[in-house]
């Protein structure tokens, strides 16, 4: 029960210890997976390439409108302020350059710096030209003073030609320099009017010349620059196409990570919703799982705990029967015994035969009525064991009838009482079925009826009838006794039981008759049935499947044994053998006594008819012998009979036929039991009844009893006294061979020494020991410890010591 409810504790731990770790593995994987999510949540390198990006777009912006204003100011810090943004856009360049794993988004950013850098140089062109082109004002404004020089000439300064000219280009300062120069050079004469006109007209000539000279370069430079800004225009256009390029891809790109991204997301949240439910599965699986096996083991918990009532209340009326049991016996046996033993003193002491004809015949009457009595309860025993098997034949059941009427009614020819019997011509056919046991039960309820019937009829009716496809049986055994009311009629298939306290002692009997007849009836297949009034009378109806006979065989006969047999005995216990003889002897039977095969020789003269063999010795067992006998190396056996007798009664007759035997006796056995036997493999006659041998359950006040032993050797005291001498050196031997056998640990030396004491044990009826010695006799290794054994051991060494003892005394006190 312990180790039960261990493994009931073990079972919840487990459980909740899965579970634990099933929410441990669930719960971790899970938030790895919320982790991961979690992560796509965070800022990236796409996120900075996209500030970047951003960032770069601003400044490019910012760096256009500086450009512009480098171009319109014609300031060199504007330019410079230009080309510092420049600087910084190839920075942001380099650093996008890092952020990218794409070659194509780095080639297209190496293309943007390298037209950024050309827009810068274009840039740079534009600015000269235009800065070249207030050299044609400076010209515009000279020539103007040309003019001005042909009303008056005097002393000229580059400034007053060009008063710009620090802003002008290097070429045109130098050319309004010349003109001066010239001009100073060449101042006229006042006092000579011709020369001054001449001179005049020269230098302006040349001037003029001179500046359309410059003024046609400038118009190439103003050329150059219109190329200039077209070629802004197209970088410009470039970049715008280069940037939207950049762009696109970067969008591309940002798209398709969202895209991967959401993609990442929708599949970890489908991973952790179906991890989330194969945890929950899995849990529900555990749970269910170890919900069915801690409700199994709950019910089988209640299912134990409901056949241990069972078993308790079952266990309560064995203890019941078992007193019913001592109580009807003791009770039943006491007035028989008490018959014969006071007819017996009464033969003894009295000579006259003519009565001592009539003491005998009383003794006789007590006598069957206990063989009745131990007869009912071996059959009830067996009956309650399930071990009684139907033993079917073929017969005449009119016959049957007609025979075991007669003989009930011979018993009560003292009673106003007439039997009818209503046989249908169906009853004429042989039909199969077990006819001893159908012959008990006809009789049982026959025997009833005349028990509690004073006066009047007895009628019993009986035929075969077909019943779904098969033959059925049908018999009805009325009375026009006292009858049984309705709330008893139940209580009387029960043993030891009748329907009024008191009918024991107005009728007699011992109530098994009825529970037999129901479980011999329930043997065969039957049902049986009771219909009573009270002083009306009882009907029991019987319904026994049966199957009709080829051929009619004629009932069993009693058989009278043959004298002058000749038997070949063989038992390890010297003890039981010697008693064998003993008893064997009393009916003029001569044996031949081996307590080992090999003392038996080859060319052994004696003649025999039957060999009767224990099974489990210790040299040879019996079916050695029965292998060594018939194996032709022993001339004096010519396929005679062979009895196996042994106290297991868990092999049934067919494994020893098997084996080579011809007939089983159960030890422990009485002298009319083994002469039953001897008649069936002899096929000889005899009227010796069976009487079965079982172990009393009165309380003796000796540790043993001679009872059984009585029966084989009657009241001869020195045939008594022999076997118990021999009883008493055997068992002296075989004790120390016990102790010798369980201080060693020796199982199957145990076996051999137990096996080889029961048979006498029993016989002597020495109950306190038997069940011990039984226990030995089966015990396989492994299944008690050595301490276990010497406890018990200890226990039986203790009784069969007392038994000695017990016997010594009685010995010297008969002798």
């Amino acid at each position: 029960m312990d180790s039960k409810k261990n493994k009931f504790t073990l079972k919840i731990t487990i459980s909740y210890l899965l579970l634990v770790i099933l929410g441990v593995i669930a719960s971790y994987y899970i938030y790895t997976e919320l982790q991961e999510y979690l992560a796509t949540e965070k800022t990236t390198e796409k996120d900075n390439k996209l500030l970047k990006t951003n960032s770069f777009l601003a400044q490019l912006y910012e760096a256009e409108s500086l450009s512009k204003l480098a171009i319109q100011t014609k300031s060199k810090v504007n330019f410079t302020a230009y080309e510092n943004k420049i600087d910084s856009i190839y920075t942001n360049i380099e650093e996008l350059k890092t952020l990218t794993d794409s070659d194509y988004q780095a080639g297209l950013l190496d293309s943007l710096s390298a037209l950024l850098n050309k827009k810068v140089t274009n840039i740079n062109a534009l600015r000269s030209i235009r800065l070249k082109d207030q050299t044609g004002t400076a010209i515009n404004s000279a020539l103007k003073e040309f003019d001005k020089l042909e009303e008056s000439l005097g002393i000229i300064k580059p400034e007053g030609l060009a008063p710009n000219l620090d802003e002008l280009s290097p070429k045109a300062q130098s050319a309004i320099k010349k003109v001066a120069d010239y001009l100073n050079a060449n101042v006229l004469d006042e006092n000579n009017p011709l020369q001054k006109a001449q001179t005049m007209d020269s230098v302006v000539q040349v001037s003029k010349n001179l500046l359309k000279d410059v003024q046609q370069e400038n118009t190439l430079n103003e050329n150059s620059l219109a190329v200039r800004e077209t070629n802004i225009n197209k970088t410009d256009l470039e970049l715008s196409q280069q940037l939207r390029t950049i762009l696109s891809s970067f969008e591309q790109e940002i798209i398709m990570n969202s895209l991967a991204n959401s993609i990442k997301k929708e599949n970890l949240l489908k991973r952790s919703i179906r991890l989330a439910v194969i945890a929950a599965l899995l849990g529900f699986l555990v749970v269910a799982f170890f919900t069915f096996i801690l409700n199994r083991d709950f019910w089988k918990a209640n299912q134990f705990k409901e056949n241990l009532e069972k078993e308790k209340a079952y266990s309560e009326s064995l203890l019941k029967s078992r007193e019913q049991l001592i109580a009807t016996v003791s009770h039943d046996l006491r007035t028989p015994l008490n018959t014969i033993s006071g007819y017996a003193n009464i033969i003894e002491e009295s000579d006259n035969l003519e009565n001592n004809k009539e003491h005998i015949s009383h003794i006789k009457s007590a006598t069957t009525y206990v063989n009745n009595l131990v007869n009912d309860l071996l059959d009830f025993s067996q009956l309650e064991a399930g071990k009684m098997i139907a033993k079917k034949s073929t017969f005449r059941l009119d016959k049957l009838i007609q025979e075991s009427s007669k003989n009930i009614a011979s018993q009560y020819k003292n009673k106003e009482i007439k039997l009818i019997l209503n046989l249908d011509e169906s009853l004429k056919t042989s039909i199969v079925s077990d006819a001893f046991r159908l012959r008990q039960i006809i009789s049982n309820l026959l025997g009833n009826a005349y028990k509690f019937t004073d006066k009047g009829t007895i009628t019993l009716t009986g035929k075969v009838i077909e019943k779904n496809m098969f033959n059925h049986l049908i018999f009805q055994i009325s009375d026009t006794g006292i009858g049984i009311s309705k709330e008893k009629q139940e209580l009387i298939f029960k043993e030891f039981t009748q329907a009024e306290n008191d009918t024991d002692k107005k009728y007699g009997g011992y109530g098994l008759g009825l529970t037999i007849t129901k479980k011999l009836t329930e043997l065969l297949g039957g049902t049986i049935f009771l219909d009573s009034e009270i002083d009306k009378g009882s009907s029991f109806i019987l319904e026994i499947p049966v199957e009709f006979g080829v051929e009619s065989d004629p009932l069993p006969k009693e058989k009278v044994i043959s004298k002058n047999l000749k038997m070949l005995v063989f038992d390890d216990d010297t003890s039981f053998l010697k008693l064998i003889g003993e008893m064997l002897k009393s009916e003029d039977i001569e044996t031949l006594l081996f307590s080992d095969f090999n003392s038996y020789k080859t060319e052994e003269k004696f003649k025999y008819d039957v060999v009767l063999t224990d099974i489990e010795m210790p040299t040879v067992t019996g079916y050695e012998i029965v292998s060594k006998l018939k194996s032709g190396v022993y001339l004096n056996y010519t396929n005679q009979p062979i009895l196996a007798m042994t106290g297991r009664r868990d092999l049934p007759l067919e494994h020893f036929t098997h084996e080579g035997f011809d007939e089983l006796i159960l030890k422990p056995f009485s002298k009319t039991a083994l002469l039953q036997k001897l008649n069936e493999i002899s096929n000889r006659t005899t009227k010796t009844e069976v009487i079965e041998t079982i172990y009393s359950n009165k309380k003796n006040e000796d540790s043993y009893s001679l009872e059984t032993i009585k029966m084989f050797l009657g009241e001869d005291k020195r045939a008594i006294n022999e076997v118990l001498y021999s009883f008493k050196m055997d068992t002296i031997e075989n004790r120390n061979h016990l102790k010798y056998a369980i201080s060693n640990f020796d199982i199957s030396k145990l076996n051999q020494i137990a096996h080889k004491m029961l048979p006498m044990f029993r016989q002597l009826q020495v109950l306190n020991a038997i069940p011990i010695l039984e226990n030995f006799e089966v015990l396989k290794t492994g299944e008690k410890t050595l301490e276990e054994l010497k406890e018990e051991s200890t226990e039986v060494l203790q009784k069969i010591e007392a038994l000695m003892q017990e016997i010594t005394t009685n010995l010297n006190h008969n002798s």
